[in-house]
């Protein structure tokens, strides 16, 4: 639990500073230097460590990758238009979705429960944002989309990591690594770019923008010795402190505040999350 409690911090981190340069340089940018930096210690730790380094197959790999990629750009376009918790509050919601999605993949029906807890997620999220009080203007749900996508895609990106287990783990984070860098690169030019005379070299940004890619390595390894030495679901349910992180850093850093109806809109996203979490642990337990 320690370890995923520092994780879920230094992923906060990684989260605030990426929320920083979002007025800065292209959300794409930020994406890159993530991923990019990832790429080049995975590879440096696939290939010292004697790993073999997969490419074509199996296709499965492919499906954990590029699902993997579109929930990173979609993470990053969200960071740099949303609050923090906000936007960690819809991607932890992943679990909800990957018991839905087992369902046409794994033949595994989900509950009521957890059919309950998507709906309840959904208004949830409605809470946090409060459209009704929007009176300045038009609410943007194209990052809340963003996020939800992150969410939709890492589920399916871990749905793949379940089958993948024949191989060396180094060796699976390298290529979602490399495969991630392309689709960041690529996004370049298949999204529009707000910040296209952003100056990345000016400043404090290319120090961020290295804070970026190595808070997220750091945050990946403690995640990883989180889950090969404690209880899956019960460090899974620990990573959701991330969101009580973000919190704390958008009051303290950014001076964004949660009213009592986004806290309780973030209650009713995060509470129904763990159940599913822990429910499906049972169920894991009982076969």
């Amino acid at each position: 639990g320690l370890w995923m409690l520092l994780g879920s911090f230094v992923f906060s981190i990684m989260s605030a500073l990426a929320h920083a340069l979002g007025d800065r340089v292209d959300w794409q940018v930020v994406a890159i230097a993530r991923s990019g930096v990832a790429f080049v210690l995975a590879l440096v730790l696939a290939v010292a460590g004697g790993a073999r380094l997969v490419f074509l197959r199996p296709g499965m790999l492919w499906v954990r990758s590029l699902s993997g990629s579109v929930s990173l750009v979609c993470t990053f376009y969200a960071l740099t238009h949303m609050p923090l918790a906000e936007v960690l509050t819809i991607t932890n919601t992943f679990p909800v979705w990957l018991a839905l999605l087992s369902w046409p993949m794994l033949g595994e029906r989900p509950g009521t429960d957890v059919w309950v807890a998507s709906l309840m997620g959904v208004a949830g999220v409605a809470l946090i944002k409060q459209p009704w009080n929007n009176g300045t203007g038009p609410l943007e749900w194209l990052p809340v989309a963003a996020a939800f996508g992150a969410a939709w895609s890492t589920a399916l990106a871990m749905l793949g990591l379940n089958r993948l287990g024949n191989l060396d783990t180094r060796s699976v984070v390298a290529h979602f690594s490399a495969v991630a860098t392309v689709v960041s690169v690529a996004s370049l030019w298949i999204f529009p770019r707000e910040y296209p005379e952003g100056p990345v070299w000016a400043g404090n940004v290319p120090w961020y923008l290295a804070g970026v890619g190595l808070t997220a390595t750091a945050g990946q390894l403690c995640l990883t010795r989180a889950f090969t030495t404690g209880t899956a679901s019960r460090v899974a349910v620990v990573g959701l402190s991330q969101v009580l992180f973000a919190a704390g850093i958008d009051w303290l850093v950014f001076s964004k505040r949660l009213n009592t109806m986004a806290m309780f809109g973030m209650a009713l996203v995060l509470l129904p999350t763990a159940h599913v979490i822990l429910q499906r642990a049972g169920k894991g337990s009982e076969k």
